[in-house]
This record gives C-alpha cells, sequence and structure tokens, in this order.
C-alpha cells in the first residue's frame, strides 16, 4: 500500500522542513491482530497535532520513530478482524481518532505512533465508532477534535497528566472558550450551548472560506458572546464575572498566570489543550492540561449527537491523497477555516 511518510524532526524544530521532505512511499500493508481492525481508508482529516509532533517539542510526551506516517483521524471500512474481535465485520463503515496517546506508548510495526494519511491502518476496536449513516466524506472531521472538546467539558473517559476527571460542566454555568474558532473550540461551543450553558469566546474578524468573519461564525455555533482578541483583552472584559470554567485552545501563559484570576470564580478550573509549561494550580483555582483519550463510548455520543443536527461538523476543503502534504502545509499557516479533509480512497 501506498503511505506519506516523514523522515526526521524539522531543522532547527521547524515542522515545515519536516512537511516538505516527506516522501509517499510503497509500504507493507499492516495486519489485523488480536484485538484489532483494519480499515481501508476513505477520508482523513488534519489536525495541528499532525504537524506539531514535527517540532520535536512533544518528544517527552509522544515521541515520534521515524519513518512515520502521520495523520490521527479516520474514516473508511472495515477491511479485516482480528482475533477476538466481535463488534465489528468486513465492510462495516467506521470513524476513528487512531490515538495520539494509546499509539505513542505502543506504536504499530512500521507506522510510528500513527498512520492516518495512508491506504490502510490498523486501530484498536475499542476505540471505533460506526458511522450510523453520517457522510462518510465529512465524518473524519470529528474524532479527534470532537473528542479532545468532549473530554475537556465533561470528563468522559478523558484524565488531566495526574490521572484526576476533568470538566463536569453543566446548565446554567459559564465557560469562556479562548480561540472559539479552532477545531476543538468550535465543538466545544456547541458542546457547551447543547447543555444549557453560556458560552464566552475569542476570535478575530478573520475569513472563513464563505467570506464571513470567524466572529460571525463562532455566533452561528451558537457563542453568546465573541471578544476580538486583536483590540480587546479577554480578562478585562470579563472580569469579575465569576466564570465556572476558561477552556483554554490557544496556549499563552499569560491567560493563566494574569487572565484567569480575574475572571474564574472561587474553586473555578482553567483546562488547556495547549499550555504545556510550567503552570501549576493555586489555592484559588485549578489548572489542568491533558491529551484526549481515544474511546469508542465516548465518540459514539459525538456520533449521536451529529446525526440527530446537535452538532455541526465544519469542513474548510478537501483534497486528493496526493496533495496531503499541501494540506498540512495550510494547517501549519493557520489559514484553514475548518477541518482540512483528504480524499484517500
Amino acid at each position: 500500500m501506498k503511505a506519506w511518510r516523514a523522515h526526521a524532526y524539522g531543522e532547527g524544530g521547524n515542522p515545515a522542513d519536516t512537511i516538505s521532505k516527506m516522501t509517499l512511499d510503497q509500504v507493507p500493508l499492516p495486519e489485523a491482530t488480536a484485538g484489532l481492525v483494519q480499515i481501508k481508508v476513505a477520508y482523513a482529516a488534519v489536525n495541528p497535532i499532525d504537524w506539531k509532533l514535527f517540532s520535536g517539542g512533544l518528544h517527552g510526551i509522544c515521541p515520534v520513530s521515524f519513518p512515520y506516517t502521520p495523520g490521527f483521524d479516520v474514516t473508511g471500512t472495515i477491511s479485516a478482524v482480528g482475533e477476538g474481535v466481535t463488534n465489528f465485520a468486513v465492510g462495516d463503515e467506521v470513524l476513528v481518532d487512531i490515538g495520539l496517546v494509546e499509539s505513542c506508548k505502543d506504536p504499530l510495526p512500521g507506522f510510528g505512533p500513527a498512520g492516518a494519511f495512508a491506504e490502510y491502518c490498523t486501530v484498536d476496536a475499542k476505540t471505533v465508532s460506526k458511522t450510523n449513516g453520517i457522510d462518510i466524506s465529512t465524518a473524519a472531521a470529528l474524532p479527534l477534535a470532537g473528542l479532545t472538546a468532549f473530554q475537556g467539558l465533561f470528563t468522559g473517559a478523558g484524565r488531566d497528566f495526574t490521572g484526576k476527571e476533568l470538566g463536569d460542566l453543566k446548565s446554567g454555568q459559564k465557560i469562556c472558550i479562548l480561540g472559539g474558532s479552532t477545531l476543538v473550540g468550535t465543538y466545544a461551543i456547541q458542546l457547551a450551548k447543547n447543555i444549557g450553558a453560556h458560552v464566552v469566546v475569542t476570535a478575530s474578524t478573520n475569513k472563513m472560506p464563505d467570506g464571513s468573519s470567524k466572529m460571525d461564525f463562532v455566533k452561528t455555533l451558537g457563542a453568546d458572546q465573541a471578544i476580538d482578541y486583536t483590540k480587546e483583552e479577554w480578562s478585562d472584559v470579563l472580569a469579575g464575572q465569576d466564570f465556572d470554567l476558561i477552556y483554554d485552545c490557544v496556549g499563552k501563559e499569560e491567560d493563566w498566570t494574569v487572565g484567569a484570576a480575574k475572571v474564574l470564580k472561587a474553586k473555578g478550573k482553567f483546562i488547556s489543550i495547549a499550555n504545556f509549561g510550567s503552570a501549576a494550580s493555586t489555592e484559588i483555582h485549578t489548572f489542568q492540561n491533558y491529551l484526549l483519550k481515544s474511546d469508542a463510548a465516548d465518540l459514539d455520543k459525538l456520533v449521536a449527537m451529529v446525526k440527530d443536527g446537535a452538532l455541526k461538523l465544519t469542513v474548510d476543503s478537501t483534497v486528493p491523497f496526493a496533495e496531503t502534504k499541501e494540506a498540512l502545509s495550510r494547517s501549519f499557516s493557520m489559514r484553514a477555516g475548518g477541518k482540512l479533509m483528504i480524499k484517500v480512497a
């Protein structure tokens, strides 16, 4: 089969260097051994973590072994099932987040920690969900970003790096999402509104693919208030309003060290998917960061929301498999307004 492969961390920690040197290689077909399923990939989706790994800065958490096939989000059809797998059959249409933490701890032979940007992949059957009628051409936009948002807000199968539960957002509570137009932020907005929370986000007036601004876009997803971070400091705007949760998709250290104390109520939480520095909780406020846990039960809940129309999938554009490097470069440039999809099959 064919697979896109990276061959080293970027020179000087620059992911663009790794992207430019990726090659489309002929590699052995991964086997569905015990507990695994083999998927013939139809579509894959690009996430910022795909190229962030190329810097080498996350090696302590998620070490990459080269040559490495990037990518985590997949839709496709089951092409083989391993011993002991009883809930899937050949031909089932599925979606999955291959799993950042899971695959880095025990990478599949020859593929490094991932493998979505390939014609086939093998994954733990416990992480796979059936599409249940969701359009396979857009369903790959859901797993990684959707699970990240869901677990940050409601915990599910997720835990922080110390093993503690994450968010427990409830109806009537207030959440501020830093980076509301990011991929994870768009799901967090919708999930928070679905349970009746008051949602404030930061965004900018940069344009979406349809020409609308990101400020307008986040409001269409349900945000009650959008703060233009290029013109106003979010923590000054919201100072003293006693928010229950700040959900950070940006990673600026001062958002925690300076901004959070102005906005959070006592015992409020600051949960980050982007700040992996030396931040620590205080006596008044809790700081947590985490990496999602790939989990079929959580993903099943998200699939049901999409099918019911309660969760919208946002796609920027779709490119052919041959243009995978270009899709990664576009994501690296931060110009995408939604998921970048790759049509593999």
